[in-house]
């Protein structure tokens, strides 16, 4: 017990160094974000300030219409830059954004074509716009289904209506193209409008398609009704204005009728998504205070009675015997409990050179009770990603007890991390005595600790958790992490 057992000297370089890293995992996808929301600002002044040109040279009766793109996009634009400044960019509002882009770029490309219609020398031109605007307007039904499976539970009705909207976005993209060689969707007169001679039922069957799979999948969910009926408006609303838009759309009444349609239609959609909004900020709300729970739990599962008392009693054993040693323990006995309590409060993910530091105290800490018996061995090619907060040390702390400390020559942990092209991964195993995975240990013990390290690594960053034993050859623990 008296051997110079120091503790390692890097420890506060790789404190140092998780801090470092912990300012760039939260904040990485700011930048972008911003860029974003830039590009989006400088493509609405762009729109407006050609349907303001072409209204002020035409004068005709698409300046209802217009001036409904230039509130739709004014709209969307301040509702986009609402959400990045709240930092709401994470998690299933990735795909409320995409969606907003979506419905965007969709009344974008519509502003864009509204300004040259009717004009003969443009019909190309008007041609091109159209099929744009028509694969925006059906990749409402994807991007609107990929938010909305967010808050469902995966079944084979998510599955199946995926593979089916998805289909139906290919096969429709390809009549788009179609369509500009040989005319099925729309056609564009040498005037520059559209003519009757070409009816689209293509677009109407996929619309209703889409609209059946999806309000199927939305009324046997295990949704609350309220977000049922949020759900099943906003699935209603592209359809309506898809179905509207071609049947209403006449030279004399059309761009009345497209403009009331717009109005009517597409601000609800977000209107209706912001209360879905409140909503979802109210379960990240719940979610958060969950995720601090576990982390109590977690803190308190690893400070089991048994090793505060052994570390107590081998300080104590120490101050007679070696009083520098018995200072230096005390010191990284600190350590290890207020690291404990910092890490309980954190919900977030932390560098995993942190988790090291923090592993690396508590390894010192036990070596100091089997300085014969325990051996540790560190392989760590890779340190930066992100890691929930003690899910590697109870890993460790299992090897200890319950591989090396049950085998009476005693044995090895060997804790590894790499890096390949899809993941990032930790390794932590021993040589102890193992065990058989098919079965529970029966030893009259709630075994909380493992379950809930698996279930914060999938929650928090997505990750998984293997373990592969032999009874009396050792157990290796795997955890992959996602890139």
């Amino acid at each position: 017990m008296r051997k110079n057992n120091e503790p390692n000297k890097e420890l506060s370089k790789e404190r140092s160094k998780g801090q470092m890293l912990k300012k760039p995992l939260t904040n990485h996808v700011k930048h972008p974000t911003f860029f974003a929301l830039g590009v989006i600002c400088l493509l609405s002044l762009f729109c407006i300030a050609v349907v303001i040109r072409s209204a002020y040279f035409r004068g005709d009766s698409t300046g209802l219409s217009q001036i409904v793109h230039i509130i739709c996009l004014v709209f969307l634009t301040l509702l986009a830059g609402h959400l990045i400044v709240k930092k709401e960019t994470a998690g299933a509002m990735r795909y409320f954004m995409l969606f907003l882009l979506n419905v965007y770029l969709s009344l974008f490309f519509s502003a864009l074509q509204g300004s040259v219609y009717g004009l003969p020398e443009h019909s190309r031109q008007i041609a091109v716009l159209s099929a744009v605007d028509y694969f925006f307007s059906m990749l409402l039904f994807l991007t609107l289904w990929l938010y909305q499976k967010q808050f469902m539970e995966e079944s084979v009705i998510t599955r199946v209506v995926t593979v089916f909207i998805s289909a139906g976005v290919i096969f429709y993209t390809g009549a788009i193209i179609l369509n500009l060689h040989r005319p099925i969707l729309f056609l564009i007169t040498e005037d520059g409008t559209y003519s009757d001679s070409v009816e689209d039922n293509i677009s109407i069957i996929i619309d209703l398609f889409c609209l059946i799979s999806m309000c199927a999948a939305t009324v046997f969910s295990k949704l609350s009704r309220t977000r049922k009926l949020s759900f099943l408006c906003c699935i209603l609303s592209p359809t309506l204005y898809s179905v509207l838009f071609l049947n209403l759309y006449d030279p004399d009444m059309g761009n009345y009728a497209w403009g009331l349609i717009t109005v009517v239609i597409i601000l609800p959609i977000c209107l209706i998504f912001l209360n879905s909004n409140d909503e979802l900020e109210k379960d990240a709300l719940r979610h958060e205070k969950e995720q601090v729970r576990l982390q109590v739990t977690a803190m308190v599962s690893q400070m089991q009675p048994h090793f505060l008392y052994n570390s107590l009693a081998v300080i104590a054993a120490l101050c007679e015997e070696d009083p520098k040693l018995a200072a230096k323990a005390t010191t990284a006995f600190s350590d290890y409990l207020r690291e404990n309590i910092n890490f309980a409060n954190k919900s977030d993910p932390i560098s995993f050179s942190e988790e090291l530091s923090h592993i690396k105290i508590y390894v010192w800490l036990e070596k100091l009770r089997f300085s014969n018996k325990l051996n540790i061995e560190y392989d760590i090619k890779y340190d930066a990603f992100p890691v929930p907060a003690l899910s590697v040390q109870p890993i460790v702390e299992n090897a200890i007890r319950h591989g090396i400390c049950k085998t009476r020559e005693g044995g090895t942990v060997k804790i590894c991390s790499y890096v390949t092209d899809q993941y990032y991964a930790v390794t932590v195993s021993d040589n102890g005595a193992g065990f058989d995975v098919s079965q529970a240990i029966d030893d009259g013990r709630q075994h909380l600790g493992i379950e809930n390290t698996r279930y914060r690594i999938w929650e928090m960053v997505g990750g998984s958790l293997n373990i592969v034993s032999t009874p009396g050859k050792g157990t290796t623990v795997t955890i992959k992490i996602p890139k």
